[in-house]
């Protein structure tokens, strides 16, 4: 008992964390977007501005993901099964904020699974 509350306090953590990831990704590469844009400066140095500001962003949303993936687990709705899903189908699956649709490995239903905080 005492492990699966230490489990979902790790996975409330690393959910908070996330988040705190993705803000600071959008804080920190936003304004490179808007000067790059704003400002009368060469060419080469507006692409430079734009590139970086790109790759913080990719860096920060798969930052982000992987903290969001390694947290807990996905409950499946037909046979409440929990099971991590592979990166792949953690990104292109459909989701909404609690929900993420996924094929549940043990009985193969491609339904909409629920996040829980303990596998």
């Amino acid at each position: 008992m005492v492990n699966l509350v230490k489990e979902a306090q790790e996975s409330k953590k690393k959910i908070v964390l996330s988040v705190m990831v993705a803000g600071l990704t959008i804080i920190a590469a936003v304004p490179l977007f808007i000067l790059s844009g704003m400002l009368e400066i060469e060419n080469w140095i507006r692409v430079l501005l734009i590139g970086i500001g790109f790759v913080v962003l990719v860096g920060g949303i798969a930052i982000a993901c992987v903290l969001d993936l390694e947290a807990g687990a996905y409950e499946c709705p037909e046979c409440n099964n929990r099971f991590v899903p592979n990166m792949k189908s953690y990104i292109m699956g459909p989701h909404t904020i609690t929900k993420r649709k996924l094929v549940c490995p043990h009985c193969g239903a491609h339904k909409y699974c629920k996040k829980v905080l303990t596998k």
